[in-house]
């Protein structure tokens, strides 16, 4: 009796530390999936790219501060209780989680910035309330879907807002001369293993949140979009404009899978007034 006694609490024992260490296991991974992961072995296509084709979407998407990266109702809350709201930085180089911009730079910034739903300057206009085509790394910060598919030879991410897509080839082709500028930038990419790796170069100058940040036609754009599984996808972008930073930095976003999920019309007119701001004037 005292032996089946002994047997019952050593395999109950055995079944807790299971459990906690498989929780543990996940509350370690909650904050940075790719260190936990066991290596995604996914699928590929015809021309060898890891198939990854689908709908995905940022986990925490808005694009009101890229150091402050709350929500569009998180910032309609603080505008209306007048608590401040912080999150995590989506800045992961320089360490503290800021942009580093020159002293010009930064005093732009925040004149454009300056109370950007009530804009009394041109340049306090966002222009993504415009319905002007934010640009990268922008479009990857934002709530609506993407769509990723796979042509031979290419990778196409494509978004329904402001109707934008980008076409990356994967053949080392140049880019096309410096003096043609774009506003998506002209992409060219490679897989290492299951990251995607995009060089773009010839953009425009392009604003980066509603809070002003910006980047001129100088900046080149190095994108990591890793693969974590087949539903988790980290997307990195090094940007590098010495014309108004003063090194390059790094921003992260989190994506996952949405396979529910469809790609919806999304309509745009210049002026168009978004239901928190309508609600915030009427106070």
């Amino acid at each position: 009796m005292r032996t089946e006694r002994l047997i019952v609490a050593f395999g109950i024992g055995a079944a807790l530390f299971s459990t906690t260490v498989s929780v543990v296991g996940q509350g370690q991974g909650a904050g940075n999936p790719a260190v936990l992961s066991r290596p995604w072995p996914p699928q590929r296509l015809a021309d060898g790219q890891p198939d990854v084709q689908g709908i995905w979407a940022a986990v925490s998407g808005g694009s009101t501060s890229l150091t402050n990266p709350i929500s569009g109702g998180a910032d309609f809350d603080r505008r209306v209780t007048g608590v401040e709201v912080r999150v995590p930085s989506r800045i992961i180089d320089p360490p503290d989680g800021l942009l580093p911009y020159q002293p010009w730079a930064a005093a732009r910034q925040k004149q454009q910035g300056y109370d950007y739903d009530r804009p009394t300057k041109p340049e306090h206009i966002d222009p993504q309330h415009r319905c002007l085509i934010s640009g990268i790394p922008r479009l990857y910060t934002i709530v609506p879907a993407f769509k990723i598919i796979q042509p031979p030879g290419s990778v196409v991410f494509i978004w329904d807002e402001y109707h934008a897509y980008r076409v990356i080839p994967l053949d080392s082709r140049p880019h096309v001369g410096p003096n043609v500028k774009l506003w998506m930038g002209d992409a060219r990419g490679h897989w290492e293993g299951n990251t995607l790796v995009i060089d773009t170069t010839n953009v425009r100058g392009a604003r980066l949140t509603y809070t002003g940040d910006f980047y001129t036609d100088n900046a080149h754009i190095v994108e990591r979009v890793t693969f974590v599984d087949a539903n988790t996808m980290s997307y990195e972008a090094t940007v590098d404009d010495p014309t108004v930073f003063t090194r390059p930095w790094t921003m992260r976003v989190a994506h996952s899978r949405r396979p529910d999920e469809e790609v919806w019309e999304t309509a745009c007119y210049e002026g168009n007034v978004n239901p928190d701001t309508w609600l915030t004037r009427q106070k």
